[in-house]
């Protein structure tokens, strides 16, 4: 008896202690840095996600309209908070003379630019990680799709490569203030 306690007791402790793998995109990355010195007071909403998001699981897609998660990937933090907090740090180092904020605050300071991105896809499917996003800046949409090979089979190179794919959304961003703040000068 005492012999299956321990068995079971080991058993318990090595499936608890499988090898899951934690991921987040938000790292350093080369920034583009804007040509503009304008000085802007600029919101950023939440970003949104697909709702596949919402388990902090790694999705894939298999078919056309069938998705799969890993079972050993998971975000390492709440995608959203992350990506918009990545989208908020990088545009502080890019507009330095701007000031950058999550949208909306408690305090009703006057806003410049307000911009939201709601990404419709952003997930790894038949050798590619797609990125398809609405950017809305001051009210003018912007659709951005993004495709960058990935190999399905690696879950490290997928993440990579989604964090490619981001970083072009966020360069993609970058050029449309740019494009406001010219027009408007």
């Amino acid at each position: 008896m005492k012999y299956l306690l321990n068995l079971l007791l080991i058993l318990i402790v090595l499936v608890g202690c499988s090898d899951k793998h934690y991921y987040m995109i938000s790292s350093p990355h080369q920034i583009y840095h804007s040509k503009q010195d304008v000085s802007k007071i600029i919101g950023i909403k939440t970003i949104e996600l697909p709702s596949y998001f919402s388990l902090n699981e790694i999705a894939l897609q298999r078919d056309d309209n069938r998705i799969v998660y890993l079972k050993d990937a998971r975000w390492a933090v709440d995608m959203g908070e992350d990506l918009t907090n990545a989208v908020i740090f990088d545009l502080q180092k890019s507009l330095k003379n701007s000031i950058i904020f999550h949208y909306p605050w408690e305090k009703r300071a006057k806003v410049d630019i307000i911009v939201s991105v709601k990404i419709k896809r952003f997930i790894a499917y038949k050798g590619f990680v797609y990125l398809d996003a609405l950017v809305r800046v001051n009210q003018k949409d912007h659709v951005v799709t993004i495709k960058i090979p990935t190999d399905m089979k690696d879950e490290s190179q997928i993440v990579k490569d989604m964090k490619k794919a981001f970083f072009a959304l966020e360069d993609a961003l970058l050029h449309y203030l740019d494009d406001i703040k010219v027009s408007k000068n």
